[in-house]
């Protein structure tokens, strides 16, 4: 996992005027006027249900699995069972708390309602590659990671277009809010060669601010919101470090080990209540396997998902995982 990074890093430290506006420090936002791809029709959040027709057995809560089944994979949680397939795959997902999900592939993000099997609305992004993405639990705003020459970081308001364009000051790779709709930014600074970075856009602030983190936390993986703090997922070992962040200073207040995971790293997580979801390689180098962790005990998986229907474990690749809970609950 770690030469995946680096060399992604050197990638965009020989092309940084051309890739990443904002990878020498922050900068006020950029009004970006964009809206829904052509041939799409946005839809609001409410006719999402009438709109598209649902998978069997998909009412309780769904692990959706991108890089899998041809697109995503979708499973029942915590089970596993196979419940069926969407075609849209790409590198990055994320979910909000009414279980619409978001799948950011190239230069768009696809939204599918819970158990949804047509997309009801695509949101274009102003470049490519989208690496992470996050819902403000505060505003349902949507943040997407990506790459483009004029700024690295999407924020659609209520999930919808126009988005806010933001430089992030890093060579970014992840997103997550926390429950006071704080955003923070993973990814690499060239200071002395690739050293892990984060960065963290305020609640209602203008500017991304670059935060102080030790230089040995590791290869920068997912973060998120855990319910009392955030978290550094890294990437090459497959840890879970739940950081204390006071003023622009992080430290490590505790890590979670997953077994397995360990040593081989894996996608990005998802961490669920007392649970965290991680794709990783159960054996060999691609992501074919699903596991399920106490959270934040970790150590033993409590589940291993390797089947996914008619699809064969081996061509999974997958990148990134999300709970959708159902839109009752």
């Amino acid at each position: 996992m770690r030469s995946l990074g680096l060399s992604r890093y050197a990638l965009c430290s020989c092309a940084a005027a051309a890739m990443l506006a904002g990878c020498g420090g922050s900068q006020p936002p950029i009004a970006a006027q964009l809206g829904t791809s052509p041939g799409m029709t946005a839809a609001t959040h409410a006719q999402a249900s009438a709109d598209s027709w649902t998978l069997s057995g998909s009412s309780g809560e769904l692990i959706y699995a991108v890089g899998g089944c041809g697109g995503t994979c979708v499973l029942s949680y915590p089970n596993g069972q196979f419940i069926g397939a969407l075609p849209t795959g790409g590198s990055a997902i994320c979910s909000d708390s009414q279980g619409n999900v978001f799948i950011s592939y190239e230069s768009d993000v696809v939204e599918y309602a819970h158990g949804g099997t047509t997309p009801f609305a695509t949101l274009s992004l102003p470049g490519y590659q989208p690496d992470g993405c996050s819902v403000d639990p505060t505003t349902n705003n949507l943040a997407v990671v990506f790459r483009s020459t004029g700024g690295d970081v999407a924020v659609f308001p209520n999930e919808e277009g126009p988005p806010t364009l933001y430089t992030s000051g890093v060579d970014s790779f992840h997103c997550g809010y926390d429950n006071a709709g704080n955003l923070f930014v993973d990814g690499f600074t060239d200071k002395d060669g690739p050293q892990p970075a984060l960065s963290e856009l305020p609640r209602n602030g203008g500017a991304f601010e670059l935060l102080t983190i030790s230089s040995d936390i590791g290869e920068p993986g997912q973060v998120q919101w855990d319910g009392k703090r955030m978290t550094y997922q890294v990437a090459d070992t497959g840890e879970i470090k739940r950081l204390r962040i006071s003023g622009s200073t992080v430290t490590v207040s505790g890590t979670t080990s997953l077994r397995r995971v360990s040593r081989r790293g894996g996608g990005a997580s998802w961490i669920y209540g007392d649970s965290v979801i991680v794709p990783f390689p159960l054996h060999g180098a691609a992501n074919k396997t699903i596991g399920i962790w106490k959270y934040p005990k970790g150590g033993r998986a409590t589940n291993f998902i390797k089947r996914f229907g008619e699809y064969k474990a081996g061509d999974m690749h997958f990148q990134a995982v999300t709970i959708s809970v159902a839109p009752s609950r």
